[in-house]
């Protein structure tokens, strides 16, 4: 089997359409001969873990940034580009961990669309950030009544999860959300940004900022990353070798590529996004995010309206034509077949009301590579069986909720010399997050989309070898 590698020659999405300088920038010529951290994968978990690396720090460490093609052509580049929690998401944690869990989720959730705002805020980037509302529109009946009687319950209850949540009934569900034929909606905090300017113009101030403890190296793909006795580690590339004391794995999908340990515990589910533009103007503009629901027998679309009028929306995983379109996929070089772009083909005029006359057409589609856990949660922390290695990957498909977070722990657990546990609470995210041997030993037995469009995932126990730090299928 080929190592699990990003692959040459992605297609360029919408938030990749504007090229920034430094999208194939290399700091120096050669890499450097060695370092105290290498920081693996340059999309938004790359570049935001150096930031809080490098941030109000007197004593910066020496980083070498790798990047196995241009700037930021991985998840990142290729999302939906809001931020926010689903109702969905809401009832799965209610009824798996309880409504505090869930209060602690939406909490961080906020506290990342905060934490966006004041790094946009204070290093002036410019990346069409917005505070926004979202709407979880419902388009069947039976996902309309388990969430309202799911919210009703936690009303009562009086959970802190309901407070900044309100539902739009039948009545006037389609006045409010313009979506056609929508049973109900929930309206949510959120925020949309650009990504890829927001990661791009982001490192750029760091490069400004910290020009020698900042090396930036594009095109340069990892091989292999091999523990040394003294805990240092060589980093394995094309273009030569790096002796490191620190590795952070910011890999998402590709992680086992490098951490075969992670194999079906973080694995590439290969998605599909486009960009619709109007041929003229559509009023009143469209302020709000949403999701968009259309039952069991279907999935969950996302939609962000940009502020020129554009959409970007995704999903429609329904319409892929067998497994191997998207499970285990990692390529996104290819377009999807022509049948499924086509589902795109007239989508505003189709859902929501005011954009019959629209002539809004499809611009472009685009695959994207999500990296999905059994848990659905991401795997954040030091690597199970080392001292010297870190990693927070396997966003599932929500790297802009939760990556934030995920990226300041791992800083401050190098910065500090603590464990996960020890700052978890203090950085406030969700201790579900924490990478361990015992999440390792759960392993995927693959079944069919489940309503949220994710994957419905079985788990059997398997053994921890302590010789590898592997698990033993």
């Amino acid at each position: 089997m080929p190592q699990l590698l990003p692959v040459p020659n992605p297609i360029v999405s919408h938030w990749l359409s504007e090229p920034h300088r430094l999208r194939d920038f290399r700091s120096t010529p050669e890499l450097p001969s060695e370092c105290d951290i290498i920081i693996i994968g340059s999309g938004m978990a790359g570049i935001t873990t150096a930031y809080f690396l490098l941030h109000e720090n007197p004593n910066p460490p020496n980083i070498v940034l790798l990047e196995a093609r241009e700037l930021c052509t991985g998840a990142t580049g290729r999302n939906g580009g809001h931020s926010k929690v689903l109702l969905s998401t809401i009832s799965r944690v209610v009824k798996d961990h309880g409504p505090g869990i869930a209060t602690e989720l939406q909490t961080m959730v906020q506290k990342i669309n905060d934490t966006f705002k004041q790094i946009i805020n204070e290093e002036k980037l410019d990346c069409e950030f917005e505070l926004r509302r979202s709407h979880d529109v419902q388009l069947e009946t039976p996902e309309s009544e388990q969430l309202k009687q799911m919210y009703d319950e936690g009303c009562k209850a009086g959970h802190e999860w309901t407070k900044d949540v309100s539902w739009i009934g039948p009545e006037h569900v389609e006045q409010v959300t313009s979506i056609k034929g929508a049973k109900s909606a929930f309206s949510v905090p959120a925020c949309s940004l650009w990504p890829y300017k927001f990661v791009s113009q982001l490192l750029s101030r760091l490069l400004e900022r910290h020009p020698d403890h900042l090396n930036f190296q594009t095109n340069t793909p990892v091989t292999s990353v091999d523990l040394q006795v003294d805990t240092s580690s060589v980093v394995t590339t094309p273009r030569g070798t790096i002796k490191t004391q620190k590795v952070i794995f910011a890999t998402n999908a590709y992680t086992s590529g490098l951490l075969p340990q992670f194999q079906d515990i973080i694995y590439p589910v290969r998605g599909m996004a486009s960009h619709l533009v109007p041929k003229t103007p559509v009023r009143p503009h469209l302020s709000n995010t949403y999701n968009i629901d259309y039952g069991s027998a279907k999935g969950v679309d996302y939609l962000n309206p940009r502020p020129d009028g554009s959409i970007v929306v995704g999903g429609a995983k329904w319409t892929f034509p067998d497994r191997e379109t998207w499970y285990k996929n990692s390529d996104d070089s290819k377009p999807f077949p022509s049948e499924v772009q086509s589902y795109w083909d007239g989508y505003m005029q189709r859902v929501f009301h005011g954009w019959e006359n629209s002539g809004a057409f499809t611009e472009r589609v685009w695959p994207g590579i999500q990296g999905y856990t059994p848990d659905s949660w991401p795997h954040v922390g030091r690597v199970p069986g080392t001292k010297s290695q870190w990693m927070l990957a396997g966003f599932n498909g929500g790297g802009n909720t939760m990556i934030l977070k995920s990226a300041e722990t791992v800083a401050k657990m190098i910065r500090e010399d603590k464990e996960f546990g020890d700052v978890a609470r203090e950085v406030g995210v969700l201790t579900l997050f924490g990478t361990s041997k015992e999440r390792m030993r759960k392993k995927i037995e693959e079944t069919l989309p489940r309503v949220d469009g994710d994957i419905s995932i079985r788990v059997k126990y398997t053994e921890w070898d302590t010789n590898t730090q592997h698990v033993k299928h």
